[in-house]
């Protein structure tokens, strides 16, 4: 076994090793006020607690030879930028780490600070005891001596709990230790996190207010304006029956349940309107009725929407930021509502095709990344396998392009030809012969991807270049889980991929409002919006670099929307947004004449 944390820190060169923990009120949208920290040094024995005043200095040099470590680690980075203090530079987040050495447990798996005491039969306070105080500090104050001595021992609780979880995880599970600089990349990512949340999304506060208001009537009248061209609900409520009959009459093919009923989940609806556009306006108003609540939309009195983005809750890594209160998990004609302030502007910067680029570094398949790097991969994959002429363009040969399109994308996810039939609109055998083609055509990709999947059945762990790992129990049942084998290596390294470039843009000094899957979203003055999204977009490209090898880099795209236009859409959300817009502007008109 590695040795103690404080013999282990001393020996990677730490001066501090300080375990961190604030307390805080955080309204929805607001940034963090702070009400206390206490911290522990690991190596010296130390404690500092600090209170209201006290918090105006930060009381840490925050150097490359101090070390912060925390549970949770961006809950306390919000709260040194909410205070002004300078960014730690080295974090060790024992919640990462945790969430990544149970990243085999069940949906249900909880990774809180108590559930991962108690997976290691640790001492903590009793979940009613955090409960009353969480409740006494949430009040806001004023509070009495006494309640304060309170608040900073409980503070105290969660700083001493972390010191006695860190050499469990330290030392993994089976005596063996983790990999140091690994953690700190992601403790890095952590640290930058909490600045982007602090950061939030430019909002359109005033038009929120006003659809808000009238919410109720305009949800009635989109329901009339859009089922007109469908004939599917029924007093505002969908028919599955009338949908199975527009369905038939329109030749439109629908995956089904094992019971024979249409699938109608969320996925489902998006896939089939992606692949029948006839279908999207029906599509979004199902989204915008289901899921969307504007109320929960989490803004400050700044008009920026500040949440938390729940860093690592996938298996893959990636954030899951609640869909109800984060911009970008709406409804797609919701992120209209982003628009930048006077003299402001914000761009979106996402990776291009960045799956199939992974695929094909990782991979070795040369033709893959040929491919991918010759800027149409569908194509590529197309001209290789003879479906058209070596000239052949998008424009020349739209449908066969789109059929390759979703066979390329398909396997990565361990798409059955089937299902591939279904997205591209094909007979189920030419969906087969396609497949046949793309294996006779990336063989390395095959063969490479097929061994992660032997790998993982056998109950080898998977990991990525920087050690983000899943390991799933060997067994009959991880059968059914071959699938979402097949993505992982690709959505793994995607969110490594765009963690390293968040991290680094945020410590290069730009604004960054929020990582969106494969894109992030950038704000800055109007003059110099163009730089500084030319200055991330290279930094985006060396993190793939980093990720995928050298000389591999991912191509960025970036759109620009400066005030006082809004974000668009145009592919799902801007029809829709009009059409919200004119159902207000009727409800308001008629607010005024009654």
């Amino acid at each position: 076994m590695r040795a103690n944390p404080k013999e282990e820190f001393l020996r990677l060169g730490f001066r501090y090793a300080w375990s961190i923990d604030f307390e805080f009120v955080a309204l929805p949208g607001h940034k963090p006020r702070v009400v206390c920290m206490v911290a522990t040094c690991v190596i010296t024995g130390e404690t500092r607690r600090l209170w209201g005043d006290e918090l105006s200095v930060c009381p840490f040099e925050c150097t490359d030879d101090e070390l912060f470590i925390a549970y949770y680690a961006s809950a306390e980075t919000s709260c040194f930028d909410a205070l002004g203090w300078p960014p730690p530079r080295r974090v060790l987040d024992l919640f990462v780490e945790f969430r990544g050495l149970t990243n085999d447990r069940g949906r249900g798996f909880k990774n809180g600070l108590v559930n991962a005491l108690a997976f290691f039969d640790l001492p903590t306070i009793g979940s009613e005891e955090k409960d009353a105080m969480r409740n006494l500090i949430l009040t806001g104050g004023p509070w009495t001596e006494s309640e304060k001595q309170l608040i900073l021992d409980y503070c105290r609780s969660d700083v001493d709990a972390v010191i006695r979880l860190l050499p469990f995880i330290l030392n993994s599970f089976n005596g063996n230790p983790i990999q140091f600089g690994q953690a700190l990349l992601r403790g890095r990512y952590m640290a930058a996190l909490g600045v982007v949340e602090n950061n939030g999304v430019p909002l359109d506060r005033h038009l929120l207010a006003r659809l808000m208001r009238h919410w109720d009537r305009i949800k009635g009248r989109l329901i009339i304006s859009i089922d007109k061209d469908y004939g599917v609900y029924d007093q505002g409520r969908f028919v599955e029956a009338r949908f199975a009959a527009y369905l038939m009459k329109h030749g439109i093919p629908w995956p089904r349940l094992e019971s024979g009923r249409l699938a109608l989940d969320d996925d489902t609806f998006r896939d089939q309107a992606k692949t029948h556009p006839i279908l999207l306006p029906l599509q979004q108003l199902r989204s915008t009725l289901g899921k969307l609540r504007l109320s929960k939309l989490s803004i400050g009195p700044d008009g920026r929407g500040r949440t938390m983005l729940s860093a690592f809750a996938s298996k893959t890594g990636r954030n899951q930021p609640s869909t109800s209160k984060f911009i970008f998990g709406s409804a797609a004609w919701v992120r209209h509502l982003i628009k930048p302030e006077p003299g402001r502007a914000v761009a979106y910067i996402d990776f291009s095709s960045q799956e199939i680029a992974i695929a094909g570094a990782l991979s070795g398949d040369a033709a893959l990344w040929e491919g991918y790097e010759g800027g149409d991969p569908y194509m590529a994959f197309a001209r290789r396998a003879g479906l058209v002429p070596r000239d052949a363009t998008k424009a020349s040969h739209p449908a066969i392009r789109e059929q390759c399109k979703q066979i390329v994308l398909g396997v990565n996810y361990g798409m059955m030809p089937e299902s591939i039939a279904l997205k591209a609109g094909i007979h189920v055998d030419r969906a087969r012969e396609l497949l046949r083609l793309h294996r006779a055509t990336y063989r390395q990709f095959w063969r490479w991807v097929e061994g992660i999947v032997d790998k993982a059945l056998l109950g080898f762990p998977l990991e990525t270049v920087f050690g983000w790992r899943i390991q799933y129990p060997a067994g009959s049942e991880i059968v059914v889980k071959e699938r979402s084998m097949l993505n992982w290596p690709m959505q793994s390294h995607g969110a490594e991929m765009l963690r390293l470039a968040l991290a680094a843009g945020v410590e290069a000094g730009l604004m960054i409002c929020a990582p969106i899957h494969d894109a992030l979203l950038l704000e800055a003055p109007i003059d110099e919006i163009e730089a500084q999204a030319e200055m991330l977009a290279k930094i985006m490209g060396d993190a793939s670099e980093l990720v995928m090898g050298p000389g591999k880099r991912c191509r960025s795209d970036i759109k620009i929307i400066r005030y006082p236009d809004r974000f668009e859409d145009e592919a799902r959300g801007t029809k829709m947004f009009e059409v919200i817009l004119q159902l207000l502007h009727e409800a308001e008109s008629e607010l005024v004449a009654a």
